[in-house]
């Protein structure tokens, strides 16, 4: 499963984060195309060719929780998660793919952020905006892709507030 990802780092001022409430954000459609993109560009590396299935439950907008970046918890986390199937099942298989996405990224100039011990987990932050990117063993020997934004308005800018 992906993990819930925070938001984007802020500006820091004087050590302090500066609040971003109001700042604009990219939109829910530009943060899709974006993790579409990070997607498909990792899938499109990995050999054997797997077959994508989307993970349901990913269909559902995230709370942006303990924003990072000083704003908003109103605004939302989007995000994508697949199954690979079709890729061969013995462990030292999977951590070969986990192997060569880590080298495919890190060429991408993404931020590898974590990584299980045993090789069947891996996690970066996509450059230049900060979205979480993952990949790793889940139950059934079938690694999951997925990928969320940083916190973000869904139009792109905060709602008018009804209260005056």
């Amino acid at each position: 499963m992906v993990l819930a990802a925070g938001c984007a780092p802020g500006e820091v001022l004087g050590g302090a984060m500066k609040p971003s409430a109001d700042k604009p954000t990219i939109t829910k459609a530009q943060a899709l195309a974006r993790i579409e993109q990070l997607i498909d560009g990792t899938v499109r590396i990995i050999h054997p060719k797997p077959q994508v299935e989307l993970y349901q439950p990913s269909l559902n907008d995230g709370l942006c929780l303990d924003p990072l970046d000083g704003g908003s918890e109103d605004r939302i986390v989007v995000s994508r998660e697949y199954y690979l199937r079709g890729l061969p099942k013995t462990e030292d298989a999977l951590k070969e793919v986990i192997a060569e996405v880590k080298a495919y990224w890190q060429s991408q100039g993404h931020f590898i952020s974590g990584e299980n011990e045993n090789g069947l987990q891996l996690y970066a932050h996509s450059r230049p905006d900060d979205f979480l990117i993952s990949i790793g063993w889940a139950a059934g020997d079938v690694l999951t892709l997925g990928a969320n934004s940083t916190c973000l308005w869904p139009n792109g800018t905060p709602e008018p507030s009804s209260t005056p």
